[in-house]
């Protein structure tokens, strides 16, 4: 009888020790003060000049003004990640017009027209991929 206590005593002690490595792999990017550092990829790997004033004024947005508000974005990719994938995809112009076309849908009034991502629990409207249900705007 002490031995299947002991053996079970070890077993959980092993099982709480992977559990506690999972959960500080978790907790990586967790800064001291409790902030969650978040590295975002779309802005490095800039090909020319304006991907980089506009990844400049994408880190700029989200290390300044973002960071004060909540994370309440109804889509994934957010706002802001949305330009500057638009941008880095179709240029300037068309990136921008898709950006502020992005920002004028900004709100969950019409989640039917959006595909509904499981993981994240949020509407996706990624500008590199084709939507498979119907946009309510679309620039060609």
């Amino acid at each position: 009888m002490k031995y299947i206590v002991i053996k079970f005593l070890l077993l959980s002690l092993l099982l709480l020790r992977n559990e506690a490595n999972a959960q500080v792999s978790l907790y990586r990017n967790v800064l001291p003060n409790g902030n969650i550092k978040k590295e975002y990829v779309e802005a490095k790997n800039n090909k020319n000049e304006v991907q980089v004033v506009f990844s400049g004024l994408f880190l700029f947005y989200k290390t300044f003004f973002s960071s004060q508000d909540l994370t309440v974005c109804t889509f994934t990719p957010s706002c802001s990640e949305y330009g500057i994938l638009a941008v880095k995809k179709f240029g300037m112009v068309k990136g921008g017009i898709m950006t502020m076309d992005r920002l004028t849908r900004c709100n969950g009034l019409s989640p039917q027209n959006y595909e509904f991502d499981k993981t994240n629990m949020l509407l996706k409207d990624d500008p590199r991929v084709i939507p498979t249900v119907p946009v309510v705007s679309t620039i060609k």
